[in-house]
């Protein structure tokens, strides 16, 4: 895959995944900070959450979910510009890690530097509950870019195997 396909450089700029799932309770969604890779020629967006939250607890056996990733609103509604997506979402293996957090921290310098370096109470616990938390990945079967920009409700899809 090339990184010059027109939605990676939203992938790039962006930083917040809003993770879509679903339970027994209905339809539920989570922003979180993410870092996109590509991996054997495909998108993967690393992200961190509590195993506890709603949003993992609910994801199915197969990991199926559906995610978005859109640009800051500016006023200006030809301007809109995002992604929607369907995948699966997955734990990060233990021999994975190291690599799941040298593209997390390279993106997120400054979380990185509060953990290795917390300079307040607050900041230790947030460290500390980084260091419980999964590390997990999104790996997209369907992007859909939308881009008003071009054309009102315009969009492409790339569908990957």
């Amino acid at each position: 895959m090339s990184s010059d396909l027109p939605f990676w450089q939203l992938l790039q700029t962006e930083s917040v995944l809003t993770l879509a799932t679903a339970d027994a309770c209905g339809s539920w969604s989570a922003p979180v900070l993410y870092a996109a890779n590509i991996v054997n020629e495909k998108p993967v967006l690393y992200f961190l959450s509590a195993h506890s939250s709603r949003h993992i607890k609910s994801l199915p056996v197969n990991g199926s979910a559906a995610a978005s990733v859109y640009a800051d609103y500016q006023g200006d509604w030809q301007a809109i510009k995002g992604l929607q997506m369907h995948g699966v979402v997955s734990e990060t293996t233990q021999d994975a890690v190291e690599h799941w957090q040298s593209v997390y921290f390279a993106r997120f310098p400054e979380v990185a530097e509060m953990i290795a370096n917390p300079l307040s109470d607050q900041q230790k616990k947030i460290a500390s509950a980084f260091e419980r938390s999964g590390k997990f990945s999104f790996t997209p079967s369907l992007i859909r870019l939308t881009d008003n920009s071009a054309k009102f409700a315009s969009h492409n899809e790339w569908v990957f195997g």
